[in-house]
């Protein structure tokens, strides 16, 4: 007996702690309502991107793809809730370089194998499948960052974990901006900032970090750092009559398709704006437009209804999980939820800057889609776990 407990293999300490292991009273339970919004906003998805590209060659069968991608990603969903959560922290290590190798690679590719889309080269092709690495690298990290911080619960509010919590994502990070894909690189920040938020760090030293970031994009635009047209993105936002022509075209088209759905739209597949193509990528970054001109304020405000409800049930587990580590892993999904969803809409509507971040189980994209699949997967296994 005494041999067999002996060669049993050890877990690592913060993974053998009462934090880690479940506890010996669940409420346990599937969460339906949180797969069910997933799977109602994705066959939305599905329906938008169909209209979103009737008629349209050079996009002609997005929409099949598109249903193909809500499949497979319904497939991992359910086969990442069935597992346990907790193997993710002895993934920590692989994901981590996995993830650094992938956004590496990427940048030196040959541009036929890794082409450059919308100014980006964060693609890489596979055949008839193409595959934008930095997606996955946000689930990645999402992980990675849960880990972290799991290892360091009762020194959350140290103000040296939090520096070392952003020295680890500086890497990726900084690749992610070599691309150059200044959109998932906030999304990537934003990950940061919701796991370091659940995980119990100051408000005031995340306060310090935002406030030191945004120095840091002001001095970046001033020193040149920026491309162009990501500096024309932000002034046409500020002003987006300057260049009508130009950057401002894609913001004024979609504020004319957005008013023109008023109440109640002007039915599927009827809307003007839709039909003439005149809203520029309204399958992907701009899919909200093509919601808002065919069923107008009531369809709009219950897409965001669901969202909301998305984020509520996210945001509720990462307080019921049976571990601190599922507790950082529903937070910090949450906070990435929150971000794409407030940019994506917003930008739509003027709110905020025109930036290429896709909406949460919506946007035509099959690796954001099996990206977010995983978040939400992970976050059901967290649910079937809770105390």
């Amino acid at each position: 007996m005494a041999a067999s407990v002996s060669s049993a293999p050890q877990l690592p300490s913060y993974v053998a702690s009462s934090d880690f292991i479940e506890s010996g009273k669940q409420k346990g339970g599937f969460d339906w309502v949180l797969a069910a919004l997933v799977v109602v906003i994705s066959l939305w998805g599905v329906v938008s991107v169909y209209s979103a590209t009737r008629g349209e060659t050079a996009a002609a069968g997005d929409a099949v793809k598109q249903a193909g991608f809500v499949a497979l990603g319904i497939i991992a969903m359910l086969a990442i809730a069935m597992a346990r959560y907790r193997s993710l922290v002895h993934a920590q290590a692989a994901l981590y370089i996995g993830t650094l190798l992938t956004l590496a690679l990427v940048l030196v590719l040959p541009r036929s194998v890794a082409p450059i889309i919308n100014g980006a080269k964060s693609w890489i092709k596979l055949g008839p499948i193409s595959l934008q690495v930095s997606e996955f690298a946000k689930f990645a990290l999402l992980v990675c960052l849960a880990a972290f911080w799991a290892r360091r619960q009762k020194e959350a509010q140290n103000g040296r974990n939090l520096l070392l919590s952003f020295l680890y994502l500086l890497p990726p990070l900084l690749l992610v901006l070599k691309q150059p894909d200044f959109g998932t690189a906030i999304a990537i920040v934003s990950i940061w900032l919701g796991v370091a938020f659940f995980a119990g760090a100051r408000a005031t030293h995340l306060l310090a970090a935002i406030f030191i970031g945004v120095s840091l994009f002001v001095g970046a635009w001033n020193g040149g750092v920026l491309k162009q047209h990501q500096k024309e993105r932000l002034a046409v936002f500020l002003n987006p009559d300057t260049n009508l022509r130009g950057e401002g075209y894609q913001l004024n088209q979609a504020q004319i398709a957005i008013g023109g759905g008023q109440i109640t739209g002007q039915g599927f597949g009827q809307g003007l704006q839709n039909r003439a193509h005149y809203v520029p990528e309204n399958h992907t970054d701009f899919v909200f437009t093509v919601v808002a001109e065919e069923w107008g304020f009531v369809g709009g405000s219950f897409l965001l209804l669901l969202y909301l409800l998305l984020l509520w049930r996210t945001a509720r587990l990462a307080g019921e999980g049976d571990s601190y580590f599922g507790t950082l892993l529903c937070g910090g999904f949450s906070a990435l939820l929150a971000f794409h969803c407030i940019i994506n809409i917003g930008m739509t509507m003027r709110l905020m800057p025109v930036t290429g971040v896709p909406l949460p189980f919506f946007s035509y994209g099959g690796s954001s889609f099996l990206a977010f699949s995983l978040g939400a997967g992970t976050c059901l296994s967290v649910s079937a776990r809770r105390r």
